[in-house]
């Protein structure tokens, strides 16, 4: 709410009375809000590579423990090592559990099954871990897991040899293994054919590979996987009375991007899919289907383009591609001693800011995030930026709750890097670096209060709305702003400015 020469942020939420702070158009700084740091400093969970040999590719870095436990001072962005836990082999994804102290880290190697890990935190410290317990995840090169909503499952990916496993959870958060399991079409080459990893760098989409599952946040019951080597995205839907996955639909990416991660905006019915082999996004937007989303899961699996004449049918339709790189490293690359040609550079990550306004794409050779400002309308994308991220071949990267920090792990340069994010532009300035071996996935480790209060369904930037329409005599008017969001009976917002203590009082009725 502009007031006074201010920009001030709110938040609306059914469990916690809104905190607000000023920033000026100099300030760089998030603004504080419901899930801004409840201390001083942020922890983040960083994982290792331990054993090169066993991996799909070769990182360049030092070997490390596993997991790294790594505060980052709020104000400061300063970093520092709490902890390290030897586990592995090659932990590569990390997540919580919604309710337990537990943490989830899956484990890449091609040798032989990949396992999920149980790791406790003790008392809910991050800093005190131990390793509760480990069970197969019944495919090779575990990469991604997501915690289905009923938390009875976990649904787990495997890149190597593409498939995609039901894994029980109990109501203590214990895996007690693979209930079922889904291989995409030609995936049995792995099995067949034993290839060698020399054979995947020179044909990378020889046989799918399977990157990552993420679940729509609309209805939150389909779960789109992206294969790098097939070049589609499988929609899944739980069928919870027979406890197995049901393939909804298969949508067709066009051939050789090698789409590796998606996500959707959390208000804006669309996703972003980062195109690995391309160093490319493409934005898609989501078609609700009742078919697939509603009533009984099971029913024929429908084949689907994001493309051509029958992409309006589709439940992801192309709207935009826009490259992650300069234009002078169009076509860059060399031919390594055995004859295979390797792009300068390659994608990895993609995430969206939690405020819905940025999306960043890390590049492995460029060494930069690409930064895009999203439309608030269409969410197509608009470059701001190439942000070096401070050391060589960024795999993996994240934002705190606020969006106000963010960390790189830079993994052939042994380097984790902190950065401040500037609210208004997305732009980043770097604030400290921290050694830690060939850093593989970065993840903020979430507060209870955090976990109950989602920035991204309800962060809205207060300069997008007028002073008249937050008028303390009007408070209906703010309804049509926030179609989209779940909004308790009656959400009260208290706006105080610190200079002269004047308050302005809303209360915002449920919108019908």
């Amino acid at each position: 709410v502009p007031l006074l020469n201010h920009s001030y942020f709110f938040m609306l939420t059914p469990h916690y009375t809104p905190q607000f702070s000023t920033m000026t158009s100099s300030d760089h700084l998030m603004p504080s809000s419901p899930s801004s740091p409840t201390s001083s400093h942020v922890t983040f969970m960083v994982s290792s590579y331990t054993d090169a040999a066993i991996l799909a590719h070769t990182p360049k870095g030092e070997m490390g423990r596993g997991l790294s436990s790594i505060l980052i001072d709020a104000a400061t962005g300063k970093l520092q090592l709490k902890s390290a836990l030897d586990v592995g082999p090659n932990p590569a994804f990390v997540v919580k559990h919604p309710h337990k102290n537990v943490l989830y880290a899956s484990t890449e190697r091609i040798d032989a099954d990949g396992d999920v890990v149980a790791i406790a935190m003790d008392n809910g410290d991050a800093s005190k871990l131990r390793v509760l317990g480990r069970v197969s995840a019944q495919g090779k090169s575990t990469c991604y897991l997501n915690i289905h909503q009923s938390m009875q499952y976990m649904l787990a990916v495997n890149y190597w040899d593409a498939k995609v496993n039901l894994m029980q959870l109990d109501a203590q958060g214990n895996i007690s293994g693979v209930r079922e399991i889904n291989m995409q079409p030609g995936a049995s080459y792995v099995e067949n054919n034993r290839p060698t990893r020399e054979e995947h760098w020179q044909y990378r989409q020889r046989w799918p590979h399977s990157h990552c599952i993420v679940t729509e946040p609309y209805a939150s019951r389909l779960h789109f996987v992206s294969d790098l080597g097939l070049d589609k995205v499988f929609v899944y839907r739980v069928d919870m009375v027979a406890g197995a996955m049901r393939l909804r639909a298969s949508v067709d990416l066009v051939a050789g991007r090698g789409p590796r991660h998606l996500v959707f905006h959390p208000t804006l019915r669309c996703a972003f899919v980062v195109n690995e082999l391309e160093s490319s996004v493409t934005v898609l937007q989501y078609r609700h289907i009742a078919a697939f989303a509603e009533g009984n899961p099971s029913g024929h699996a429908v084949e689907m383009s994001s493309f051509g004449e029958s992409k309006s049918e589709s439940i992801l339709e192309e709207m935009q591609v826009i490259s992650t790189l300069p234009h002078e490293w169009d076509g860059r690359g060399s031919i390594n001693a055995d004859g295979v040609w390797k792009a300068a550079s390659h994608a990895s990550e993609v995430r969206l800011h939690p405020s819905g306004k940025f999306l960043y794409v890390a590049n492995r050779g460029h060494d930069t995030l690409a930064v895009f400002r999203v439309d608030d309308n269409s969410g197509m994308l608009a470059l701001v930026d190439y942000e070096p991220t401070g050391g060589k071949c960024p795999r993996n990267f994240n934002f705190d709750r606020s969006g106000r920090l963010l960390l790189v792990g830079n993994q052939d340069s042994n380097l984790v890097s902190s950065f401040f994010v500037d609210m208004s532009s997305g732009r980043l300035t770097p604030a400290d670096s921290l050694s830690v071996p060939s850093p593989n996935y970065i993840y903020a480790v979430p507060t209870s209060a955090e976990e109950r209060a989602p920035l991204h369904d309800n962060f809205i930037p207060a300069s997008n709305i007028s002073q008249e329409q937050c008028k303390a005599s009007s408070p209906m008017s703010l309804s049509p702003m926030i179609p989209q969001m779940q909004i308790p009976q009656f959400a009260h917002v208290s706006v105080v400015e610190p200079a002269t203590g004047a308050a302005v009082s809303l209360s915002v009725p449920k919108a019908a």
